[in-house]
C-alpha cells in the first residue's frame, strides 16, 4: 500500500508531466523563436524540477522497523496523522477558499492594492496572526512591491486603485 507521501508524489508527477507537455507544445510567436528567454522557458524548468522532486519522493526509502521510526519521527510517514479527519482544520481551509473567491470578485472593483492588501490581512488573521501592527504594514508593503514589479518593471498594467477613481 502506498503511503500518503507517495500518493502526493504520484499526483505531483502527473501534474508536472502535463504541465511540461503543455509548456513544450506552447506555440511561440515568430519574434519569440530566437529569444534567449521564451514564454515557455520557466514553465519547462518548473515541470522538470517538479518531476525530479516527485520521483525523489517516490523512490525514497521509508523507515522499516518500528524502532527506527520512533527514534527519528521526522522520517515517519504522515499517514497515521492524516487518517483522522479530526486533525484537519476544515474551518480555516473553507475560510481561505471563501476569502480567495471574495478577493477575485473584489479585484476588478477595488483595484490591486486595496484588494490584495485586504486579502493578505484577512488570510493571515484567519490563520491566527494577531500582531496587526506588523501584519498590516508588511501586507501593504508586499502588495506595493509586487504591483511595482509587475506594473513598472514588467510594464504589465494592473489597475492599482478602485475603478471609481478613474471616472
Amino acid at each position: 500500500m502506498l503511503s500518503t507521501n507517495r500518493w502526493v508524489a504520484l499526483g505531483m508527477l502527473a501534474f508536472s508531466s502535463c504541465y511540461g507537455y503543455l509548456a513544450f507544445t506552447y506555440r511561440l510567436l515568430p519574434f519569440e523563436r530566437f529569444a534567449p528567454m521564451k514564454p515557455n522557458t520557466l514553465p519547462m524548468g518548473l515541470a522538470v524540477a517538479g518531476a525530479i522532486c516527485a520521483l525523489a519522493l517516490l523512490f525514497m526509502r521509508e523507515a522499516k522497523s518500528e524502532d527506527e521510526s520512533s527514534a527519528n519521527p521526522a522520517k515517519e510517514s504522515d499517514h497515521k496523522y492524516l487518517e483522522q479527519s479530526g486533525n484537519y482544520q476544515w474551518g480555516q481551509a473553507i475560510g481561505l477558499l471563501v476569502i480567495a473567491v471574495l478577493y477575485a470578485l473584489a479585484l476588478g472593483k477595488l483595484g490591486f492594492l486595496l484588494s490584495t492588501s485586504g486579502f493578505l490581512v484577512a488570510g493571515a488573521a484567519l490563520l491566527g496572526e494577531r500582531r496587526f501592527l506588523v501584519l498590516v504594514p508588511v501586507s501593504v508593503a508586499a502588495t506595493v512591491f509586487v504591483w511595482y514589479l509587475v506594473d513598472q518593471v514588467l510594464t504589465i498594467f494592473m489597475r492599482p486603485w478602485p475603478i471609481w477613481l478613474y471616472g
